[in-house]
């Protein structure tokens, strides 16, 4: 796979932190050049100098996914600068810490715009671009939340559930063209994610959870998702046993699996 990647451009959203962060790394490592992008540049650029990134081999590039509108002229201009990618990392988003009640209707379209409509209009923009001319990977950064409907999560789980099917029907639309998707569903990863998480008001959280603090190591969990992309995988869940018994319980025992999550620990 080091050889494959010789020469080629992975492009990850939301490289700045955690499991962006670590992608960037790895990937960088396995031999491709890496374009970070994210809207705190200055991270982006800390992370080539902490790593010793060769400057022909990386480059940072600023975005923000709420201002999906004007993406297209973006992409079409890293798509002049850089050539097509071989993979793209759809990683940038936040998460929510607020129940629905609290939560303002703007902070629900934040959480919408950033985890849904950033990604499909970077997808939108390549797909017409890369049709017929080269393979692609995309790699989705989705959530066990994605697939379960936990409390304090109401705009982070519709964002989550809505990238999983948009890009469950685009593959079943392109994957006989050579675009291929992997969705990941990771459970909780050490990252700070619920420190960043949007409360009701749309302000930050500013907490840790104690089930992030105790969970998979971004390290980890970067590795299972190249191999997972390297081995062709369309979906992979990367959780630990809680998560894992707990969407067992929703296919088989939805009964006893919604009496649990109403109780669940989720912070």
């Amino acid at each position: 796979m080091k050889d494959s990647l010789q020469n080629e451009w992975v492009w990850i959203t939301g490289a700045s932190s955690g499991i962006g962060k670590q992608l960037s790394v790895d990937y960088y490592n396995r031999g491709a050049n890496v374009l970070l992008s994210s809207r705190n540049t200055n991270e982006l650029k800390k992370i080539a100098i902490e790593n010793s990134f060769d400057s022909k081999r990386f480059s940072v590039e600023s975005i923000d996914l709420s201002k999906y509108e004007g993406i297209d002229s973006i992409i079409s201009k890293w798509v002049k600068k850089y050539g097509l990618p071989k993979i793209v990392i759809h990683n940038g988003g936040v998460s929510q810490r607020s129940l629905a009640i609290d939560t303002k209707l703007n902070t629900i379209k934040t959480l919408l715009d950033v985890n849904f409509m950033g990604a499909v209009a970077i997808t939108l923009s390549l797909l017409p671009k890369i049709q017929n001319k080269k393979q692609v990977s995309f790699v989705v950064i989705s959530s066990v939340a994605g697939k379960i409907g936990a409390p304090l999560r109401t705009g982070y789980s519709a964002a989550k559930f809505a990238i999983s099917g948009f890009f469950q029907a685009l593959r079943a639309e392109t994957e006989r063209y050579g675009i291929r998707v992997t969705i990941i569903y990771p459970g909780f990863i050490k990252t700070n994610i619920s420190k960043n998480a949007l409360v009701g008001d749309g302000s930050k959280n500013e907490k840790m959870d104690s089930v992030i603090l105790n969970g998979i190591s971004v390290e980890s969990c970067s590795e299972q998702i190249i191999r997972a992309v390297e081995s062709g995988k369309r979906e992979v869940i990367i959780a630990g046993i809680k998560e894992k018994f707990g969407l067992f319980l929703q296919t088989f025992f939805p009964s006893i699996f919604f009496k649990m999550i109403q109780k669940a620990k989720v912070q």
